[in-house]
């Protein structure tokens, strides 16, 4: 009897810190999946990275048409190449949190998720040369109970996908891959890409066709922007300006 009044509370608190708020968060209409109005803006976000074989490949695409993107960076990616991340800020894209070591929100106490948005926060800024991020996206797209009110507290925005490429799947091909992106570009899409992370394949073979989708998006009369031109907002927030 005990044994099952025990289980009834783990079960109780899994579904109220992990399974109702995401589902909740998920459908929120304060998180962006697309633009809220009509645009010939398209814009293209690349998460876990950076990375120093796909992310120069992805910049040199996005500049040889005068694009822009959004980039959801991982804390100890952006202390690794922070070259990288100065050359983003150098070429107009934006850049977003997506944690420290990109854990599953289902996984991390509060404390520990907390520790990984503020941490990867400040990497960026120290990164960047004080540009202060605006956009937060959970590993996964995955919420728990304190995500939301975590990211709000440094000012962070919640952006989701309208458009998942499945470039980080295993064995993803690259028919697959661009059959997706093809099918997610529309005018004020949010098209979720990968330039790093465990599935390195898949991201080469996004790599491999992103010029050839990008002249799709052009000639289509689309202009890739990053995220904030979807809602009127600059790529950064003020200067950040420690207390």
């Amino acid at each position: 009897m005990y044994g099952r009044a025990v289980v009834a509370l783990a079960a109780a608190c899994f579904v109220g810190y992990c399974v109702l708020p995401d589902l909740m968060e998920r459908r929120s209409p304060s998180s962006l999946r697309r633009a809220p109005a009509p645009t010939n803006g398209i814009a293209l976000t690349f998460d876990d990275g950076p990375n120093e074989e796909i992310t120069p490949r992805i910049l040199d695409a996005l500049h040889a048409v005068g694009g822009h993107a959004t980039f959801f960076l991982v804390g100890q990616n952006v202390r690794r190449y922070p070259h990288l991340v100065r050359r983003m800020v150098r070429e107009g894209h934006a850049i977003g949190v997506h944690t420290e070591t990109h854990p599953h929100a289902w996984l991390c106490v509060p404390s520990r998720l907390r520790r990984e948005i503020a941490m990867s926060f400040t990497a960026i800024i120290e990164a960047s040369g004080g540009k202060r991020p605006l956009w937060f996206r959970p590993p996964y797209g995955a919420f728990n109970a304190v995500t939301t009110a975590t990211a709000h507290r440094l000012g962070l925005r919640i952006a989701l996908w309208s458009c998942d490429a499945g470039d980080w799947l295993p064995g993803a091909s690259q028919q697959g891959i661009a059959a997706r992106i093809r099918h997610g570009i529309q005018p004020g899409a949010v098209i979720d890409l990968h330039d790093g992370g465990r599935t390195p394949t898949g991201c080469r073979r996004m790599a491999d066709l992103l010029p050839g989708i990008l002249d799709e998006i052009v000639h289509a009369g689309l202009q890739p922007v990053q995220l904030g031109e979807l809602v009127g907002l600059p790529p950064y927030a003020e200067a950040y300006a420690p207390s």
